[in-house]
């Protein structure tokens, strides 16, 4: 299986020695890639195998092993925020330094671009088709302190999107904490100009009952982005007992070739959620449960 059909064909015809055009390659249902099926290591591999003995079928199944050895990790980031404010608490720039690894340097290297990783920024782009951010500042400035330790990274679910969103939603219930405004007001103030990302988190907002008392000791929390084509944002509800108790997301689906998997996603997107946030409420229960009684967001108590 694999996740790039075009560079396994590359793959195959460099490690044959034989012209693309006199080189197959059948692409099977994945059932779950999540980025380690976009290399071709084993490709080569197996193409080398075969290469040693013509005309007999080669299957190539690596060890549990093997494959743990030559898998790639995640990135390692992290981020400094700053923001600016004037007398009235409004915001008038932010600054966000990430520090950490690039995936490109250690998977495409050719693609960096002036020594600049552009997929670092993803869930942060200026405004276009593809993970740009969904806030309007009067100063922004986002830049990146490439970190490359000798472990390799890779692509993974969600790549960077993943790490960006908490980052960036993170600081802004800070802001809003700071500023004695309520987390969604802020955010609908900064996203006059983004109609897409607001839409999904008022729907959210309103389905998960936003602005209405939540039961005793159970806090809410809001969070948004966008990235691979969807507007995503999620309502959370937790409690320092029973963690993430319960989570309403909205996205308004991209156009589908097949709209029976698309629906088949949603909850497990969700059951994902759920599993992250009650994970990360459990880890953080024990050493601030004082800094939870003041608090409301769980993106902010993930990020510290």
């Amino acid at each position: 299986p694999t996740q790039n059909g075009e560079a396994a064909l590359a793959a195959t015809a460099e490690a044959s020695g034989l012209p693309a055009a006199k080189c197959d390659v059948y692409k099977l249902h994945l059932g779950g890639g999540f980025g380690r099926r976009g290399q071709t290591d084993y490709v080569h591999q197996a193409v080398a195998l075969a290469k040693q003995m013509p005309g007999v079928p080669i299957k190539l199944i690596w060890s549990r092993e093997e494959d743990m050895l030559h898998g790639k990790f995640h990135p390692v980031t992290q981020c400094k925020m700053s923001a600016g404010l004037d007398a009235q608490g409004n915001i008038t720039g932010l600054h966000m330094r990430i520090s950490g690894q690039s995936i490109l340097a250690s998977v495409a290297p050719q693609s960096i671009r002036e020594g600049r990783d552009p997929v670092v920024f993803q869930g942060l782009n200026p405004s276009g088709p593809e993970a740009s951010i969904g806030y309007t500042f009067p100063a922004l400035l986002v830049d990146h302190a490439m970190r490359n330790p000798h472990v390799p990274a890779g692509f993974w679910r969600g790549v960077n999107l993943n790490q960006n969103t908490i980052y960036l939603e993170s600081f802004i219930d800070e802001l809003a904490f700071a500023t004695q405004q309520d987390a969604l007001a802020l955010r609908r103030k900064l996203m006059a100009n983004h109609p897409k990302h607001l839409a999904v988190l008022n729907a959210a907002a309103e389905r998960g009952g936003w602005g209405k008392p939540a039961a005793k000791g159970v806090f809410r929390g809001l969070a948004q982005c966008m990235g691979f084509g969807s507007y995503v944002a999620a309502c959370a509800e937790v409690s320092v007992t029973t963690g993430c108790s319960r989570c309403t997301a909205s996205w308004p689906p991209p156009t589908a070739a097949m709209p029976s998997i698309r629906s088949r996603s949603k909850p497990r997107s969700k059951a994902h959620l759920l599993m992250a946030c009650r994970l990360r409420c459990t880890a953080n229960v024990r050493s601030r449960t004082a800094a939870w009684s003041r608090r409301t967001s769980i993106l902010t108590r993930s990020s510290r």
